[in-house]
Formats: structure tokens, C-alpha cells, sequence
């Protein structure tokens, strides 16, 4: 279903003639931009003044038995995608009527307009054409989504790059897009030979090969399969060869690869990225500017007039400007992000390049209520470390183990570890380091923290001053790098990497044939699961695959999602979806740790939100708490179920909406009778046995979070785009509060960020927008 854009297409800004705009809950509807198979495309505002695309659904399709179902998967799945060229899915309601799905609005002409329009394409458009496109389907892949309906007219040409649109959502209407003789009436000319053969093999490969069909329509004006009907067109697609007339001697190999009758023959996206880089160098006679992951490309062509300069940026004041950095370290031009982390696309690039040619600690002050001076150069005084109040040890949290080097600090999930001051790191400053769009784990033992985004950093956590870097690791999806027994694991999709702690040198590497995701560590082995259920149990310090073990999933692969991963007292618990309609995950799936025995299964009291599934040992048994989608006989809640054989759930309903940002972020902090999370900028905390809630907390600065709150000691922390917070543990007083660097976009739109911040002895480090990371005293007076 074409936007038509949210460009220039026909009805731009008009209400469409006499047509009566649908009501949408929470934005107004401002006029028609477009309309196709699926349905109607409006021009939206949302409450914040955020200009929108509404997708609402033709009446036929929302009526069909297992429409809804379908739709409510992909969109699911569609939440995932947010790169640098993709239109972004912000918020949708697959069970209204009519069902309806939001994007960000982007400003920008159609392909198809620019190719019947005019001027035609230079040599290096195309290049940074292809490029955008090829790294916008790498990022829905990696998300487990096939676009299969990429065409012209489901690209935008915004001026920092083309933007593919309606990804995630054709599938949901496959079975209304047959005709009676069972031919998909896709885009015929942009489709591939395996949607006419059948539909059930459709896969990535498709849309590389409708790809290479839009590059040679830019290209040459003409589409390489055309006939009089539909079905000559679909004869050609799967028995003749491409007509190629036209297309540059430069492009040719490219989308020859591409238009490959055998999908192995074709490349993925990362493989075609590659092809695109050596042709173009070759072509341009100069190289193009790369990182040091094969993933992860700088979008800069060489010499492009079209690209305009970078505003001019204000010169911080002298004591903030970083030192210089070191020879070759910096390259010539910023790395953008590669996938999108925040909850909505930063459309501020010369803020970004501005902020990502920064290497390494820097020492910086930022405005504090209540807090030290930052000109104050370290700040270990009376009352600077947790205990120091009247002698006495911080008490911890219910139930709560040391940190472990993986995401939440615990391999069950729980956002809750001891806190010391002798995990304070030895000679700390207030520092910050500029690698944006990353996660982290806390590595104890060497008092640092290993990052991974475009590349894989250790920093020195007590002055942020880097250790070391590699480009031979960068992240890839939900994967925050785990810390165990001296190594380092990144997940890079295809493999997991082993990189020694001490150096960065990578030390064991082991490949998996499908893309996994949800990284963790027990401390002994490492897993990661595919989107079929598949775990892998890995030797965190040799790499030695211990086992593999599939969960159980609905034939259709339940939610969509890679299925969450838990570890708790020798034993993995895989959550996965069975239901075919089921947009959570209903069944829990218990492995020994140590021999991969499938030990249990158990069916849950209700479907838990993707992503927000935590463990609790609680007199000799595991617990599961977790945010409960809403079923049929009312809404969801907060569930707690005992993880034995006819144990019955206990439901808690909650004024809040539990996992409702990014998938696979967990928003709750747990411990036994406590689970804190936050929601509508407010920091609550309810009783799962009681049933009630106990206190809620306003919770400083702009911005929701995504990430729950962190319960370390007796504090608990939250982290917002703007500003953090510590709360006491009991009472839920605030007790202290700092600023975060933000990088402003203007729009005032509610904001949270995916990932949660850290404690070592009362020093936390958190994400920033802008900076990337910052530590910052939480004692400091």
C-alpha cells in the first residue's frame, strides 16, 4: 500500500474531495495522501504536534477470520525495524475497527514520480540509490521480516536518502492478494519467480531480486520483465531473461546478481553492500569509505554535489572540547547509526556527525539539581559511596545475587543485583564516551565496560578512557555483549564472537546457520535462540558448542520474534508463542544448563509481553513475573506464575502499559513481593502477591523509558533521555538526580531509550542520545 506518498502524490494535505476521514484514537487525521490494496493513507499529528502516516485497512480485509491475527504479527515484527533508511512503525491497533498502523511521516518525492518525471538518475544517485536500499532491506531481514512488495512507488527520495515504506504488512494480506488462478497481484514487474511459483518459499532473496528490478527501472526507465498482461509478465519473471538495455556497464554486474532465476545465486544485503563498494571503487577510481565492519557502511559516495554541507555547529566552551584524536582513529567522516536503538528516528544529522567524531573519555559538566559542582574534580568525600551513612552496609535487594556480565546484570532477568561500595572503580571521574546507538555490559573484574554498536569498545570505567577497539565484532538486533570468565561474547547474528577481555583479540568464533538473537551468559556457557526456536548453548571461554535445543513454536512460528531467553539455577527457559493468533508468548520450555535435556514445559496463565519475562528463585521454586497481554475475558496486567506442574497464575492489573516500547526490551525490575517498573513518567512499584499497588514516583526529564528501572542496593535508578534518578529502595523517595546529554530534535515528542543503565558502588552509567555513555556520582553531595 503505497503512501504515495508522503510526498508528492495526489491528495497531498487535502481531505480527498467528500470523503469523511476516519477517526483514529489519539491523532488527528489532516487529509488524504494516498490509497492501495490494503487501504487508505492519511496525513496524521499526533498529540505532540509529530506529523504521521496513518495506514487504515479496507473493511474486507479486517473482516476475513485470520486477518487480524496476521496483521497484528507483522506489525509486531515491523516495531523491530528502525534504521537510517526505513520509515519506522510507531504505533498501531490491529483490533480496532478498522485496524489501523502509524509511521513517521517522511517528506520526500516517490521513486516512481522522479523516474517518470525526471531529471534522470547520475551514476552516483544511483550508487548511494542502491546503497540505501540494499542497507534498509538488511535492516528489515535482520528483524526475521520480508518486505516482498519493495517497488518504486514504496520508496521515498527524502534529501538525506531514500527511505523504504510498507515493510512488515504485505503478508498480512497474502491471502485476500490471490487471483483465482493463483497468481499474486503484487507489483508483477518488481516481483520475483519464487511469488509466482508459490508463496510459501518466499523469503529475503525476493526482495533482492525486486531490488535489482527497481535499480533497473531507475536506472534505464524501464522495467527489465514487461508485457501486455499480467501473466506474460509472470511467464518472463520465471523463464526469461531480464531486459537490461540501458542499465550502466558499472550496474550491470550488480543487478545481474540481483535478477538471478536461483535464489542462492543471488547476495544478501550485507554481501550486496559489499558488491556495491568494490564495483563503485573501481568505477570511481577511489575508494569508498568503509568501518571495519562488513555490516555497517558509511553512506558517503565520493564527490556528491548533491549532498548538501552540514550546518555550521556553535564551538563548546573551551572546557568541553574533547583532546584531538589520535592518527586514523577518527576517519574522515561520522558513522550514522546503524540500527535504530531509540524508540524514533533522530532526523538531526549534522547534531549526529557533529557528536560522532568524538573518540574516547572526556571529562565534561553537565547541569545537576542539587548536585556537586561540576567544576568539583572528584567528588569521594564523606556520603560520596553507598555505606558511608552512619557506617552502616547498603542493605540489598530481596533475593539478589552479584552482578553477572550480561543484560539486566542477572541471567534471569531480574534488574536487580548487590551493590557495594567496593565495587566503586578506583579513581572514578565524571566522564562520558561517544558511541551512540550502543549497549554495554559492566565486566567486574576489570572495572570496565564492554560496549558494542558499529564496533566493539572496552572503556575504562573509572576515567572513560578506551582500552581498546575492534571493527571485527559489531552488534546486531536485541543483543547486549555478555562478560564472562575473561571474554567478551558479541553476537553479530551469523556467529558469535569470542574477543579476550584483556586485549580485544578475537579468540574463538562460532557460526550459526540461521541469524540468532537474545545473547546471555550464566557465566559458563553463552545462548542465543533463532526465530524457529532453536537455542544454541555455547562455551563462553572456548567456544565449544555444548548443545542445541529446539523450543516448541506454532507452525507458523508463533509471535514472529527470536524467543526470549532466560537462565536461572542451572536451567534455560526459552518463551516461546504457540498460539497462531497469539501476539505474546504463552509457553515456557525448561533446559538443563549442562547436558541440553528438555526438562519441562509449562503453559502460562496468560501471554506474556514480548521481552518483559523475569525470574525469581522464591522458596526452592522459579518464579515467572512478566507484563500480561490483554486476553478476551479482560485486560492484561502483571502476571506471576509459579513454573510448576499445575500451578496457577496470579494476575495483578496495573494502571500502566507494561512493555509497550521497543520489542525485547524488559521494563520490570523484580524481586521477591516487589516488581518496579515505569510508566507515563512515573515510577511505580506494586506488590504481585498482594495484588496492589504500593507507591508511584514522578520520574525527572523528558522522555519514557523502554528499559525498566534498575534496583541495585538499596536504590533504584532510572535513566530517561534527559535526565536519571536514584530512588530509596523502601520508602520510593528520591534521593538524588542529574541531567543526560540529549541530542534535541525539536519535535517534543515523548522519547525512551532500550537500554538500561548500570551501578558499580553507587556510580552509574547511563545512555545518553548525545554522548553515547555517561558515569555520574550518584552520592556526590
Amino acid at each position: 500500500m503505497a503512501q504515495d506518498a508522503q510526498g508528492t502524490g495526489a491528495g497531498h494535505g487535502e481531505a480527498g474531495g467528500a470523503e469523511e476521514l476516519p477517526e483514529i484514537p489519539g491523532y488527528r487525521l489532516d487529509g488524504l495522501l494516498g490509497a492501495g490494496g490494503m487501504g487508505h493513507v492519511y496525513l496524521g499529528t499526533s498529540p505532540s504536534g509529530r506529523q504521521v502516516a496513518v495506514k487504515v485497512i479496507r473493511s474486507h480485509l479486517a473482516q476475513q477470520a485470520d486477518f487480524r491475527g496476521r496483521f497484528r504479527r507483522e506489525v509486531t515484527a515491523a516495531r523491530q525495524v528502525s534504521g537510517a533508511f526505513t520509515a519506522p512503525v510507531l504505533d498501531a491497533d490491529p483490533d480496532a475497527d478498522p485496524p489501523w498502523m502509524a509511521t513517521l511521516y517522511v517528506p520526500g518525492t516517490p521513486l516512481d514520480a522522479r523516474i517518470k518525471e525526471g531529471p534522470a538518475f547520475t551514476d552516483e544517485e544511483l550508487y548511494r540509490l542502491a546503497l540505501g536500499l540494499a542497507e534498509a532491506l538488511r535492516d528489515i531481514h535482520r528483524a526475521g521480516i520480508v518486505h516482498r512488495d519493495l517497488k518504486p512507488g514504496n520508496v521515498l527520495l527524502a534529501d538525506d536518502g531514500p527511505r523504504v515504506i510498507d515493510f512488515g504488512i504485505v503478508r498480512a494480506a497474502d491471502a485476500d492478494m490471490l487471483t483465482h488462478t493463483g497468481i499474486a497481484v503484487g507489483t508483477p514487474p518488481f516481483m520475483s519467480p519464487e511469488q509466482i511459483r508459490a508463496q510459501k518459499d518466499v523469503g529475503p532473496p525476493s526482495d533482492i531480486f525486486s531490488l535489482g528490478s527497481v535499480m533497473t527501472y531507475a536506472a534505464s526507465g524501464h522495467v527489465p520483465f514487461d508485457a501486455t498482461d499480467v501473466y506474460a509478465v509472470a511467464y518472463q519473471l520465471v523463464h526469461e531473461s531480464p531486459d537490461l538495455d540501458g542499465v550502466p556497464d558499472w550496474l550491470l554486474p550488480v543487478v545481474e546478481r540481483c535478477l538471478a532465476k536461483d535464489q542462492s545465486e543471488r547476495p544478501d544485503a550485507d554481501g550486496l553492500l559489499r558488491l556495491l563498494q568494490d564495483i563503485w571503487a573501481g568505477h570511481a577510481g577511489q575508494p569508498v569509505v568503509t568501518s571495519d565492519s562488513p555490516g555497517t557502511m558509511l553512506l558517503r559516495a565520493p564527490s556528491v554535489p548533491s549532498v548538501p554541507a552540514a550546518p555550521s555547529v556553535t564551538a563548546a566552551p573551551a572546557s568541553a572540547v574533547p583532546p584531538a584524536p589520535p592518527a586514523g582513529d577518527a576517519g574522515s567522516a561520522p558513522t550514522p547509526p546503524p540500527r535504530g536503538r531509540w524508540r524514533r528516528v533522530l532526523a538531526v544529522a549534522a547534531a549526529v556527525a557533529a557528536v560522532a567524531g568524538l573518540t574516547g573519555g572526556l571529562l565534561y559538566g553537565l547541569r545537576g539539581d542539587g548536585d556537586p559542582d561540576p567544576k568539583k574534580p572528584d567528588a569521594q568525600g564523606e556520603g560520596s559511596s553507598p555505606g558511608r551513612n552512619g557506617g552502616r552496609p547498603p542493605q540489598q535487594p530481596p533475593g539478589s545475587a552479584d552482578y553477572l556480565g550480561t543484560q539486566s546484570g542477572s541471567a534471569a532477568f531480574t534488574f536487580t543485583y548487590r551493590d557495594r561500595p567496593e565495587r566503586r572503580p578506583d579513581g572514578w571521574r565524571q566522564w562520558q564516551y561517544t558511541l551512540q546507538n550502543s549497549d554495554c555490559a559492566y565486566a567486574q573484574a576489570a572495572r570496565a565496560l564492554l560496549c558494542v554498536g558499529d564496533e566493539t569498545v572496552l572503556i575504562d570505567a573509572a576515567t572513560g578512557e578506551q582500552r581498546w577497539k575492534t571493527g571485527k565484532a559489531s552488534s546486531y538486533g536485541q543483543n547486549t555483549p555478555v562478560v564472562a570468565r575473561g571474554t567478551a561474547v558479541v553476537n553479530i547474528g551469523e556467529a558469535m564472537v569470542g574477543l579476550r577481555l584483556k586485549d580485544g583479540k578475537e579468540v574463538w568464533r562460532y557460526k550459526t546457520p540461521v541469524l540468532t538473537q537474545r545473547l546471555i551468559t550464566d557465566g559458563t556457557n553463552v545462548y542465543a535462540a533463532d526465530h524457529s526456536g532453536l537455542v544454541h548453548a555455547v562455551d563462553v571461554a572456548t567456544g565449544e558448542k555444548r548443545w542445541t535445543r529446539t523450543a516448541r513454536t506454532s507452525p507458523d512460528g508463533g509471535t514472529g520474534h527470536v524467543p526470549a531467553l532466560r537462565a536461572l539455577d542451572g536451567k534455560v527457559y526459552v518463551f516461546t508463542g504457540t498460539d497462531t493468533d497469539s501476539i505474546g508468548e504463552n509457553l515456557a520450555t525448561v533446559i538443563d544448563a549442562g547436558s541440553g535435556r528438555r526438562t519441562a514445559e509449562f503453559e502460562l496463565g496468560a501471554d506474556c509481553t514480548i521481552g518483559t519475562q523475569a525470574l525469581m528463585k522464591e522458596d526452592g521454586a522459579a518464579f515467572l513475573y512478566c507484563g500480561a497481554e490483554a486476553g478476551p475475558e479482560g485486560s492484561g496486567g502483571l502476571l506471576r506464575q509459579k513454573l510448576a506442574k499445575g500451578a496457577k497464575a496470579l494476575l495483578t492489573p496495573v494502571d500502566a502499559a507494561i512493555g509497550g516500547g521497543q520489542v525485547g526490551a524488559p521494563e520490570l525490575a523484580v524481586a521477591p513481593g516487589r516488581v518496579l517498573l515505569v510508566a507515563d513518567g512515573e515510577l511505580v512499584a506494586v506488590d504481585p502477591v498482594a495484588r496492589r499497588e504500593l507507591w508511584r514516583k514522578p520520574v525527572p526529564g523528558k522522555g519514557v523509558a523502554d528499559a525498566p528501572p534498575v534496583w541495585a542496593g538499596d536504590r533504584i535508578y532510572v535513566a530517561t533521555t534527559s535526565a536519571a534518578a536514584a530512588y530509596d529502595a523502601k520508602t520510593g523517595k528520591q534521593v538524588w538526580q542529574h541531567s543526560i546529554p540529549e541530542l534535541p530534535d525539536g519535535s517534543e515528542a515523548p522519547v525512551g531509550l532500550d537500554t538500561e543503565p548500570m551501578v558499580a558502588g553507587g556510580v552509574l552509567f547511563a545512555p545518553s542520545t548525545k554522548a553515547g555513555w555517561v558515569s555520574l556520582d550518584t552520592y556526590a553531595k
